[in-house]
C-alpha cells in the first residue's frame, strides 16, 4: 500500500490534535507551572503547523498557510525548549527574544518567495530552525533538574533525532536538490509526517511524565506535599512551595527573610579526572555540611543538582553576612576534611526580601546569581545580592 502526502499529513493531524487535547486538558486540570504550558504551547502549534501544510497540499497557491505552517511549526520545536529552560529555572527574556526572531525569521523567508515559492519556499531556514532548537532542547535535558529525572533521556533522544534529521536535511536540499533520489527517499514530506508522528508520541510520554514530577507539588497551597532526600534537604519545588508560604507570613508581619544560596563547582571535572566516586562524595559531604550548619530553624533546600538554598527569617540585630560567612567556612571546613585530590571552589550569595522582593523565585536568582559569581571569580564578598 502506497500512502500519499495528504493521506500522511491527515494521519499526522489528526496524531498531534489527539495529543495536545489529552495534554492540554492534563494541563489544565494539574493547574500545571511555566514549563507545562511551554509544552502545552508546543503541541497547539504543531496541531497548527499540520492544518496549515494540509492547507499548502490541497490548495497548491495557498502560500501563506505553508509560510505560517513553518513558523508554528519551529516554534513548536522551540516552545519544548523554552519548557527544558523553565523546567531548570533558567532566566526567559533572552531565549523567548531569540525563539521570536526565529519563528518570525522562518516565516518570512516563505513569504518572500511568493506564490511562486511553492512547497518548498524557505524550506533551508525552516530545517535550521527546527536543527537549532532541537540541539539546543537536546542539550538542556543533560542540565539542570531535568538532568535528574529518569524519563529526561527520552526526551534528549527525542531533540537530538530532530536536530540531527533537520540539519543533514538541510544539507542534502542544498546539495542535491528536493527532486533527487536521495531526498525523496529519506528527506520527503511523507518521510517527515511519519518522522512526526513517531516522535510526537514520543514526546508527549516523555514531557508528561516530566510534567507530572514538575506539577506534583503545584496546586492549592493547603494540599501541598513537603519531600525531603535522606539529608533533611528539601526538594527543589518543595523548597520553592514552602518558602513561598514563609514569604507570605513575613511580608504580613513585616519581618525581612533572608536567602543564601552556596554553589559548589568543579565537580564534572573531579568526575573526568578522579571518577565520579570522588566526585559524588564531595557532592554527599557538601550537601550534608549545608544542613547541618545552617541556622536551627532555617528552611535548607536544593537550588539544583550543586546548589543549595538556606532562608531564614532575620531581626534587628542579625548580622547576614556573618551568618553566610560562617555557614560557607564550616561547609568548606567539612569538604576539605575529606582529603580529597582537588578540593573544589564553594561560592555564597546573599539577597534580602527586603531589597530584592517578596518573591521566592526572584529572591532565590539573586542569591544564586551572587553565588555563582564567586564561583567564577573566586572573590567572597559576602555582600547581599
Amino acid at each position: 500500500m502506497i500512502l500519499d502526502s495528504v493521506t500522511l499529513q491527515v494521519a499526522a493531524l489528526l496524531v498531534i490534535l489527539v495529543s495536545a487535547l489529552m495534554y492540554v486538558l492534563d494541563t489544565l486540570m494539574l493547574k500545571d507551572g511555566s514549563p507545562g504550558r511551554y509544552w502545552s504551547a508546543a503541541y497547539l502549534s504543531g496541531c497548527l503547523s499540520a492544518l496549515c501544510y494540509l492547507i499548502g497540499l490541497v490548495l497548491p497557491g495557498a502560500y501563506i498557510a505553508v509560510a505560517i505552517g513553518n513558523g508554528v511549526f519551529v516554534g513548536a520545536t522551540g516552545f519544548i525548549w523554552l519548557g527544558c529552560l523553565s523546567f531548570n529555572g533558567r532566566p526567559m527574556r533572552v531565549p523567548l527574544i531569540v525563539w521570536a526572531a526565529a519563528v518570525l525569521a522562518v516565516a518570512v523567508a516563505a513569504l518572500a518567495a511568493g506564490p511562486d515559492g511553492g512547497t518548498w519556499a524557505g524550506a533551508v531556514p525552516f530545517f535550521l530552525g527546527n536543527a537549532l532548537f532541537g540541539a539546543l532542547g537536546a542539550i538542556e535535558t543533560r542540565r539542570g533538574a531535568v538532568r535528574g529525572r529518569w524519563s529526561a533521556g527520552g526526551l534528549t533522544v527525542i531533540m537530538a533525532i530532530e536536530s540531527l534529521w533537520f540539519a543533514t536535511r538541510a544539507v542534502v536540499f542544498i546539495a542535491s536538490g528536493p527532486e533527487s533520489d536521495l531526498f525523496l527517499a529519506v528527506f520527503d514530506t511523507r518521510v517527515a509526517s511519519l518522522l512526526t508522528i513517531v516522535l510526537v508520541v514520543a514526546a508527549v510520554i516523555v514531557t508528561s511524565t516530566l510534567r507530572s514530577s514538575e506539577s506534583a507539588f503545584r496546586g492549592h497551597v493547603a494540599a501541598r506535599n513537603l519531600t525531603v532526600d535522606g539529608d533533611g534537604i528539601l526538594f527543589r519545588d518543595s523548597f520553592r512551595g514552602a518558602l513561598g508560604i514563609l514569604l507570605t507570613r513575613a511580608r504580613a508581619a513585616e519581618e525581612d527573610p533572608c536567602v543564601v544560596c552556596l554553589r559548589i563547582d568543579d565537580l564534572r571535572r573531579v568526575s573526568m579526572a578522579f571518577g565520579p566516586e570522588e566526585a559524588d562524595a564531595i557532592l554527599r559531604a557538601f550537601r550534608g555540611a549545608a544542613r547541618r550548619h545552617a541556622p536551627t530553624m532555617a528552611l535548607v533546600g536544593e537550588t539544583d543538582t550543586t546548589g543549595i538554598t538556606v532562608a531564614f527569617i532575620t531581626t534587628s540585630v542579625t548580622d547576614v553576612s556573618r551568618v553566610a560567612r560562617s555557614l560557607r567556612d564550616r561547609v568548606v571546613a567539612d569538604v576539605a576534611a575529606l582529603q580529597t585530590t582537588v578540593a573544589p571552589v564553594v561560592g555564597v550569595g546573599v539577597a534580602l526580601a527586603g531589597q530584592v522582593g517578596f518573591d521566592a523565585e526572584r529572591l532565590i536568582e539573586a542569591a544564586d546569581a551572587a553565588a555563582a559569581e564567586a564561583v567564577l571569580t573566586g572573590r567572597q564578598p559576602f555582600g547581599l545580592a
